[in-house]
């Protein structure tokens, strides 16, 4: 079932994975994640979503892999017309549980607002949202009315990443 708590900040919380498609009558669904690796994933304990304006604790029967697809199921559902009412709902985690990781390494939701300059130390404006158009992913940088695109491609573009400076080292020029 589903434990309510009106009292979380959403701020307390990154978004991990989204509920797709139904797959079969039993109340499964296929469910992307945002994780780099199913692993990852499943490590939560929690995990959360937004029902009715108030965060939700919700609790996975089980999430598996099937083929290159993420098949799962939650307790309280066991029916296909259960999981559409439930509909496509993004799945969130605390914060608070993510895992340390490396030096040179960041969350996406860490590298909004960070400065980006290049390897001539020139400042080409801040992180303002990461996307992904395929390929791979590519931070939106704004600065005043100019916007740049540039890919996340590490140890070829991304150069280095420095969250006590919050700053992006990028060989990447202003007029590419």
């Amino acid at each position: 079932m589903m434990k309510k708590n009106s009292s979380i900040d959403k701020s307390l919380f990154v978004l991990i994975a989204k509920i797709g498609k139904t797959r079969g009558l039993k109340g499964e669904f296929f469910l992307r994640s945002f994780a780099e690796k199913l692993e990852t994933l499943i490590s939560f304990k929690k995990f959360f979503s937004i029902q009715s304006f108030i965060m939700e604790e919700i609790f996975f029967e089980y999430i598996k892999k099937s083929n290159n697809n993420i098949i799962a199921k939650l307790k309280s559902i066991d029916d296909i017309e259960g999981i559409k009412s439930f509909g496509q709902k993004d799945i969130y985690v605390l914060k608070s549980e993510l895992p340390e990781l490396e030096k040179n390494e960041a969350y996406w939701f860490e590298l909004e607002k960070m400065q980006v300059l290049n390897l001539e130390g020139q400042h080409l404006g801040n992180v303002d949202r990461i996307d992904n158009f395929g390929a791979n992913d590519v931070l939106k940088v704004q600065k005043k009315n100019k916007t740049l695109l540039i890919p996340f491609i590490k140890n070829r573009v991304i150069i280095s990443i420095n969250k006590k400076e919050n700053s992006i080292l990028v060989d990447w020029q202003e007029d590419y």
